[in-house]
């Protein structure tokens, strides 16, 4: 990102590159190689985990997907997915302890006899 955005394009894209830093610790190195990937292929997808953001070109013949390690520095998202078109977040997912599901339950049981005991009714 050595240059301003001249194009609306090139401004969106440089405002995903920017808002990519508010999730994770990347130098200005790695924002211009995730900027100018961007740029290179249009149809390349940036996902994000929380140790890493992987680039892959998405095109044809395939590219080898490009790794760079880095922090994610916001605990409330699993991961982004970044692309020409959008900019998405994964949110943290924390599974309820109290969902009340114990494995089973014995109402599937009462309404399978209510059921087998109406078509017996009807014979």
């Amino acid at each position: 990102m050595n240059k301003e955005p001249e194009t609306y394009e090139e401004l969106i894209r440089y405002k995903r590159c920017v808002d990519l830093t508010i999730h994770y610790d990347l130098s200005k190195e790695e924002l211009d190689k995730i900027y100018n990937y961007l740029a290179t292929y249009p149809k390349a997808i940036i996902i994000g985990n929380d140790n890493s953001l992987t680039l892959n070109a998405n095109v044809e013949p395939k590219i080898q997907p490009e790794v760079i390690m880095t922090k994610c520095i916001d605990g409330s998202i699993d991961g982004v997915k970044v692309t020409n078109d959008s900019f998405k977040i994964i949110p943290h997912y924390v599974p309820s302890s109290s969902s009340g599901y114990s494995g089973g339950s014995s109402s599937n049981n009462n309404n399978n006899n209510n059921n087998n005991n109406n078509n017996n009714n009807n014979r």
